[in-house]
């Protein structure tokens, strides 16, 4: 019997090649000829918008290209719930994930899209002795696996980035750019993103954020203070040691608005000068007798100033004989770009490298947002949490972080290893239980199907490779394809291609005479069978009006085609 009322379960993450021509399509459906864009169409459509100009500016680096194109590949990886690694499993709103950024971020698009308001990272600066993700786009998660190993092929350590290297800028950039494209569509619409970095490569950053969140959106530069190094007042040197870093501040679209943070100072009762420097000619009116010095104006305009008068707020100095107003005693001034008042490093867990909770607990008073979704996608050693939990306890707020942390093991020699941590996602777990977090923890994984898992040899024809992979399908499909063990596992690699949350509420419970895996995500709700054959009193319960239209999924020979055509008309039936 023909059917194509199911459909296969989604094997990737979000193929945004695809999402962005069908957005195109929609838009601009006379551009397309035969499911393809027609470039001749598309310059008559847009006709002036297009630039013939050879010479333009432009950002260019080695391997751009191949940057931009490792946005667009979908992720075959899968996230595995640790549940013996967190707190809370079944509570905690917070996530700790342990894997390559890049490959988690796209597992992330479809369930976090625009649901992110604040982001903060701590990227390489690209000092020279950086560890950087090389990133092989044509074999995203075994390129992972080898790094998170530290090691190549052929066993050799895996090396930092050092100036020697003729890419040095290059490989940087090549791994900022993805990770930058997918985190801008993961923030709100009146989203923030905030990025720590140095003068190595502060002057390109600014150059890919431009690219990425469009130089309109360009918020601030903001200077903390660093630790100072231990040099010689008469020491003969070729620069200046560097005092500041930096944080480069963008927004996602004009909808952001952010509230200057304060900081202590304490000022008492005050006059100060009434005008200030400009033409403004709506306030140059005549007061007590006097107009604004020439190219200056008056602070306020005429009705508030005289509202001030009459509140004894405005006066002639009695010392200079000029308009002067009354500032209130405060003990607290808003804060500009200049944040030297805070360190922004913090060893003390650890050394040489963490962030200071405190200065990202400011970035969380410039969003002010007491529910917001926190992300930081290298997470390191859990600085961010520790930001928001403190905000949370200083305001109340209801505030969740997503981190994400590449498992990059530590130097045997490091005082951190000795303490009987092996990697850096190691000292942030053992940071977020000492601090009182509650989290679940995922690891990036391969997938749990066959057809993922397959590789492909270069050095075999089209056709060799075909034939390779259906033998491969074959064996793999007749062995035990799900156990208990990794049932959970099956889920949630559901959950996450089906784009739920990961904070989806997961139960087991009988529907009919099947074990269900119940999910559900708000209204969203997700049913997973992984028994061998779907009983007939189960289809008969799936037919009925409280499942309608909700994604059922299990495995192909569970159901019969004609089982398969009757659920398919009341659910939206996939098959594993």
């Amino acid at each position: 019997m023909a059917n194509k009322n199911y459909k296969k379960v989604n094997l990737t993450s979000s193929n945004l090649s695809e999402e962005k021509l069908a957005e195109l399509h929609r838009i601009l459906p006379e551009a397309f000829s035969e499911a393809k864009v027609d470039w001749d169409k598309l310059r008559v459509v847009l006709g002036e918008a297009i630039d013939e100009h050879i010479e333009k500016f432009s950002f260019m680096w080695a391997g751009k290209s191949n940057a931009i194109k490792n946005v667009l590949i979908p992720s075959k990886a899968t996230l595995r719930s640790a549940k013996d690694e967190s707190i809370k499993f079944d509570e905690s709103e917070n996530l700790f994930i342990e894997g390559d950024n890049l490959e988690v971020l796209k597992l992330l698009q479809k369930a976090y899209f625009e649901q992110v308001k604040m982001i903060y990272i701590d990227p390489p600066y690209n000092t020279g002795g950086d560890f950087v993700y090389h990133d092989d786009f044509s074999a995203p998660l075994k390129s992972y696996l080898q790094q998170t190993g530290q090691t190549d092929n052929d066993g050799n350590r895996l090396q930092t980035n050092r100036e020697t290297s003729g890419r040095y800028h290059s490989d940087w950039l090549s791994m900022m750019y993805p990770r930058l494209k997918l985190a801008w569509n993961l923030l709100r619409e009146d989203g923030l993103i905030f990025i720590s970095i140095d003068d190595n490569e502060v002057h390109h950053l600014r150059m890919l954020m431009n690219e990425v969140f469009g130089e309109e959106n360009f918020r601030n530069a903001i200077f903390v203070s660093r630790v100072k190094k231990n040099i010689q007042e008469n020491d003969t040197v070729k620069a200046l040691n560097q005092g500041v870093g930096y944080i480069l501040c963008y927004a996602k679209s004009d909808a952001t608005l952010v509230v200057p943070p304060k900081k202590y100072q304490k000022k008492e009762e005050r006059w100060h000068a009434f005008d200030a420097p400009g033409v403004r000619p709506t306030m140059e009116y005549e007061l007590f007798g006097q107009k604004p010095p020439t190219g200056r104006h008056w602070m306020y305009e005429k009705e508030r100033a005289m509202t001030m008068v009459d509140a004894g707020d405005l006066r002639l100095s009695p010392n200079t004989n000029k308009p002067q107003y009354r500032l209130l005693a405060s003990e607290e001034t808003n804060l500009d770009t200049n944040w030297t008042d805070v360190i922004e490093s913090d060893s003390t867990w650890i050394k040489n490298g963490g962030k200071n909770p405190k200065l990202i607990q400011r970035m969380l008073q410039v969003v002010n947002d007491k529910n917001a979704l926190v992300l930081d996608f290298f997470a390191g050693s859990g600085s961010t949490a520790e930001a928001v939990l403190e905000q949370n306890y200083a305001d109340t707020g209801l505030r969740k972080f997503i981190l994400v942390q590449l498992p990059e093991r530590i130097d045997v020699k490091s005082p951190d290893y000795k303490t009987g941590h092996n990697t850096i996602t190691d000292i942030a777990k053992d940071r977020l239980k000492q601090i009182g977090a509650t989290f679940k923890t995922f690891k990036l994984s391969e997938s749990n199907y066959p057809e993922n898992t397959f590789e492909f040899d270069p050095a075999k024809s089209e056709e060799e490779n075909k034939k390779a992979f259906a033998e491969y399908l074959t064996r793999a499909k007749q062995a035990k394809l799900i156990d208990d063990t990794k049932a959970i596992d099956v889920v949630y690699e559901n959950i996450v291609k089906e784009g739920l949350s990961l904070n989806a509420k997961v139960s087991e419970s009988k529907l009919g005479k099947n074990d269900v895996y119940m999910v559900s995500d708000g209204e969203r709700r997700l049913l997973v069978c992984l028994d061998k054959k779907v009983d007939d009193q189960t289809i008969n319960e799936l037919t009925s009006k409280e499942y309608k239209g909700k994604v059922f999924i299990c495995l192909d020979n569970a159901l019969d085609d004609t089982a398969k055509a009757n659920l398919g008309l009341n659910v939206e039936l996939k098959t594993i």
